[in-house]
């Protein structure tokens, strides 16, 4: 090949659009901040440190907190289901459960690869047939779990003037967001503007789809008694979390009252919800080592906690990897 022909080849290959640029930019920035933010807080550690942790623990109260992991997952598929239901979807919950837990295997092994909220609306729609409501759902569950989260985190903001100053924006910025969206979805503006205004291009009947999955959004946010139910759910859910949290601490012999893990884990969970990591790692850790550090735990002791945490919804997720395999 002639030096011409390898410039016009070059000139007519296609160009990486600057988008996908910047989301390859992403993907490679994440688990490089996470590890960072790792190897920062493990500085010093030793890993006999954690094996020591790790000897001394309790298995009751570990089995205690696995447990209380499935439950919140049968939790969060209950809460699923009724969004379906007012949809007129029916699908059995365990059906929904065995779809979180394939969801949850996806989130914890192959984060960079497909969601696992991606992973259950296909679930769902393949069993269905209507991806529009099962769009629907998943974006409603969340944005209602994000809400019930900063509402609970709120709580534990009220228990201390110092966290509410340090965190009170992030809380209340999710807070105005989630009850920003639930209202313009709800009072079904977005979907008469989809409807009537907005001019998207109608590339693989776009804007049919974009609309049909706005109209069951607001069709699931239209009914009170629905929301109020998923609402109150969702904090049982995030209040599980808390309880998961602090039978860990108990495993461990950790002395953490339990009104510091009511107060701590919902503004963690808040401050993870923050994109710059991989399924949170590094982030989670270092609110952990912040905030119980400021109660009597060691950087050893905190991270530990915040990663058995991780290893008991790994563990609980595995059994998705089991499903998932057994599907295809």
């Amino acid at each position: 090949m002639t030096s011409e022909e390898r410039l016009l080849e070059q000139q007519s290959a296609p160009a990486t659009p600057p988008a996908k640029k910047r989301l390859g930019w992403l993907r490679l920035l994440r688990p490089v901040i996470g590890i960072g933010l790792l190897v920062f807080l493990l500085r010093g550690a030793k890993l006999s440190d954690f094996a020591a942790i790790a000897e001394g623990a309790s298995a009751p109260f570990l089995g205690v907190a696995l447990a209380l992991v499935v439950a919140a997952l049968v939790v969060s598929a209950y809460k699923w289901q009724r969004l379906l239901v007012v949809q007129k979807v029916n699908v059995p919950l365990p059906r929904l459960f065995a779809s979180y837990l394939v969801g949850l295997f996806f989130n914890n092994f192959l984060p960079t690869n497909i969601g696992g909220d991606v992973v259950r609306i296909h679930d769902v729609a393949n069993y269905t047939g209507k991806t529009a409501e099962s769009v629907a759902s998943v974006i409603t569950e969340r944005l209602l779990a994000a809400f019930a989260l900063a509402l609970t985190a709120a709580l534990g903001l009220a228990l201390s003037y110092q966290a509410s100053k340090e965190f009170g924006s992030l809380v209340g910025g999710l807070f105005i967001l989630t009850l920003g969206l639930i209202l313009l979805l709800g009072s079904g503006t977005l979907r008469r503007a989809v409807g009537r205004k907005v001019n998207l291009p109608d590339v693989f009947s776009l804007r049919h789809r974009v609309g049909s999955v706005v109209a069951s959004t607001s069709t699931c946010l239209q009914h009170p008694a629905t929301v109020a139910w998923v609402l109150f759910y969702s904090i049982i859910f995030h209040l599980t979390v808390v309880l998961i949290n602090y039978f860990i601490f108990l495993a461990l012999g950790l002395d953490v009252p339990f009104v510091y893990c009511l107060l701590f884990i919902p503004i963690i969970s808040a401050i993870q919800l923050l994109p710059i990591s991989i399924s949170g790692f590094g982030v989670r850790e270092g609110a952990y080592v912040y905030f119980f550090g400021g109660v009597g735990l060691s950087s050893v002791e905190a991270i530990a906690s915040s990663l058995i945490f991780w290893a008991l919804v790994a563990l609980v997720s595995l059994a998705g990897g089991v499903i998932f395999a057994l599907r295809r």
